[in-house]
């Protein structure tokens, strides 16, 4: 997220990195303006979209889908679809 918001990346970055369970908390922008020390330009919307990701809580549903994800690893994520679990769930936990 870091990166993302250091090179000006667009706000569908920062919205896709929130979904997916970044931890914005490993970020260090409390009082971060558009135009910070030391980093090139920031983007406005993005910065302003990982503000407001950052002082709302995560819904429950979220966190559960990012722990369930974790607890599987990347390399047994394309496994999901073979899990004896109901349709909706399966999709659920491939974002789809």
């Amino acid at each position: 997220m870091d990166a993302v918001l250091r090179h000006g990346c667009e706000a569908a970055f920062v919205s896709l990195l929130v979904e997916f369970g970044a931890d914005l908390n490993l970020v260090k922008w409390d009082s971060l303006g558009p135009e910070s020390r030391g980093r090139r330009k920031v983007d406005p919307e993005a910065l302003q979209i990982f503000k407001e990701a950052r002082s709302i809580p995560r819904t429950l549903l979220s966190l559960r889908r990012v722990a369930v994800r974790r607890a599987l690893g990347k390399h047994r994520l394309h496994l999901i679809p073979s899990l004896p679990l109901p349709d909706p769930i399966k999709k659920f936990l491939l974002y789809e």
